[in-house]
């Protein structure tokens, strides 16, 4: 009687040691895979307001080629361009002024058992024009 009380115990034992790494291994999984996906996501819109501003700064001005450079940079690294709100300024700029590129997008950050939040990935290069115009 005692033997089969004693299996019945570390059955629960384990059962409850399952349960609780379940419950504390998942959100941390989760928030990882989360958080690398959001990680990937800056480090791309980090590389096309970077180009942007380079193509900007060059150009001395914010045209079509500027834009069309940034959306091309943010799909070669896996961002969805509708997503994403560019901004650049001023429209244009002369010889060795400043011209700025600044790319957002809003996510939501959603960990099982934790929390939910919604957050802003900004990313900001400045660019120097180049040309007069």
């Amino acid at each position: 009687m005692t033997r089969g009380r004693h299996q019945r115990q570390r059955g629960q034992e384990t059962l409850q040691a399952v349960l609780a790494v379940a419950f504390i291994l998942v959100p941390v999984l989760f928030g990882i895979v989360e958080l690398g996906g959001l990680i990937h996501i800056w480090i791309g819109e980090q590389a096309a307001a970077a180009i942007g501003a380079r193509v900007a700064g060059e150009r001395g001005e914010d045209d079509a080629v500027v834009r069309d450079r940034i959306r091309t940079e943010l799909v070669a690294a896996g961002v969805d361009p509708s997503h994403v709100q560019v901004n650049v300024t001023p429209a244009f700029v002369r010889w060795g002024q400043p011209i700025t590129v600044q790319v957002l997008s809003h996510r939501h950050l959603a960990i099982p058992f934790l929390f939910t939040q919604d957050l802003t990935l900004s990313s900001r290069y400045v660019g120097r024009g180049e040309v007069n115009h």
